[in-house]
């Protein structure tokens, strides 16, 4: 793993990244994953489960999966949801990810990839929208400059976890005692107008896609109190 990939470590970094990310994406799929009750008919599997809609969420994160894989992705979803349950509170920011917590995303994690047509960027894209509130995606750039040498599995998304929320406790920290923000997920969904607001590990995913995917370089902004 690389030493010195971080995340995200202060409010301005992930201010300046929501912000330059929604010159890249449309946030219309985001929000309808983030949908009332979108998640749960995912993970138990009922009749009004939005399968196409996930799908295409995945995809706009450069998957190409075909909704023709729509059958093999819920069985996966079936097999990964007995994991997924007991996180459904947890968010990023509050869960301490013991040890117990880990092994659980990890058996998640690799059972999506059992699905055919799901690799691991396909994988975490669909963990973020069984619980945007805790897991944060990686594409093949991210994996990279995280975990250069180690094969992308559940394990290694589980560790991958632990740096993220370590990222996220060092921008709430940040936000309170520099800026007096309490909620900086929440004042940056207001400021960009992002209606229900995102989780503060989707702005966490958003650095981090612009700063190892894109490449985009850090740039300061001017930072308000409330």
């Amino acid at each position: 793993m690389s030493n010195y990939v971080t995340g995200p470590t202060t409010f301005e970094h992930l201010r300046w990244s929501a912000h330059a990310f929604r010159n890249y994406a449309d946030d219309a799929l985001c929000i309808a994953a983030r949908a009332p009750g979108f998640s749960d008919a995912l993970i138990s599997g009922g009749s009004d489960a939005d399968w196409t809609t996930l799908v295409n969420y995945v995809n706009q994160w450069g998957c190409r999966i075909p909704q023709s894989k729509v059958e093999s992705i819920a069985s996966a979803v079936a097999v990964a949801a007995p994991y997924l349950e007991p996180l459904s509170a947890s968010a990023l920011e509050f869960n301490d990810l013991r040890c117990s917590t880990l092994d659980v995303i990890e058996h998640a994690y690799d059972a999506l990839t059992s699905a055919v047509g799901v690799g691991p960027t396909s994988a975490s894209a669909i963990l973020t929208a069984l619980n945007p509130q805790l897991f944060v995606s990686w594409g093949a750039g991210i994996r990279d400059a995280y975990f250069p040498d180690d094969p992308p599995n559940g394990a290694t998304y589980s560790q991958f976890l632990t740096i993220m929320r370590m990222a996220a406790l060092a921008v709430v920290s940040d936000a309170r005692s520099t800026h007096g923000i309490e909620d900086p997920a929440g004042q940056l969904s207001s400021e960009l107008g992002i209606e229900p607001a995102f989780s503060l590990s989707k702005f966490v995913d958003e650095f981090n896609w612009l700063t190892l995917q894109k490449k985009a370089e850090f740039q300061p902004m001017n930072v308000v109190a409330v």
